[in-house]
């Protein structure tokens, strides 16, 4: 029989001296918070810092580009966006979403798209760089090979920029224990069903986002859920 050997697995290490602050010194610790967010946003996912930690999921078709270009639309008020899709690169389909949401005038020179040649060590070298994007797309998670030891040392690495992480799902979850653990982890939680954003964030209870309406019960989320349960989610 021969023996076979283990992969090790790579830890995490604090790179500076651990800080201890006591009650006073943490209560009056100050944030960058993002100042003027739409009524919707704030309702959503409560009071917003800089430091944006968030995982979008849900079932293809369900919403999730939508959602995504609708939340980084209003991140691109306050810094650049990088969007990294090793799944979609620069096929048509980016360039359609792109198309649907954004906009020459308003988004040019805001936002940068990326394709699977931006891999983990090539991200963290980008953003070593001066003048690098603040906020951080991966679409998807299943697509982006990395560990959960490179995730946190992303987190270490770069405590001031905003990850998103898109994620396929598997029913009400996403999918594969990658996504799962990152989901355990980060402050905003989003699941994505029916053009509804069920949102899930520290300090803010269960809320929810209708992403597209639609104009009548042929579309949308209208179509997927009925006027009913759309006023449910509106109040």
């Amino acid at each position: 029989m021969q023996d076979t050997i283990q992969p090790v697995k790579k830890k995490v290490r604090a790179s500076g001296k651990a800080k201890g602050l006591g009650l006073n010194q943490l209560l009056s610790k100050k944030y960058k918070l993002l100042e003027g967010l739409p009524p919707e946003i704030t309702r959503a996912f409560g009071q917003l810092t800089e430091q944006i930690l968030m995982i979008i999921y849900g079932p293809s078709g369900s919403g999730k580009s939508r959602m995504t270009m609708m939340f980084l639309k209003v991140l691109m008020k306050y810094g650049d966006v990088m969007y990294v899709s090793p799944e979609e690169g620069h096929r048509h389909t980016m360039q359609q979403s792109a198309k649907d949401n954004l906009t020459l005038d308003e988004h040019s020179g805001k936002i940068t798209f990326w394709d699977h040649n931006m891999t983990y060590d090539a991200l963290v070298e980008k953003l070593k760089k001066k003048k690098s994007p603040k906020y951080v797309v991966i679409d998807s998670l299943q697509y982006w090979e990395i560990e959960m030891w490179q995730y946190k040392r992303l987190k270490e690495m770069f405590p001031n920029k905003g990850f998103i992480f898109i994620s396929h799902s598997k029913g009400k979850f996403p999918l594969g224990k990658l996504a799962g653990d990152i989901e355990y982890d980060v402050d905003i939680k989003v699941r994505v069903e029916g053009f509804v954003a069920f949102v899930r964030a520290r300090g803010v209870g269960p809320k929810e986002y209708i992403i597209w309406e639609g104009e009548n019960n042929t579309q949308g989320a209208c179509r997927y859920w009925g006027k009913k349960k759309l006023n449910q989610f509106k109040k």
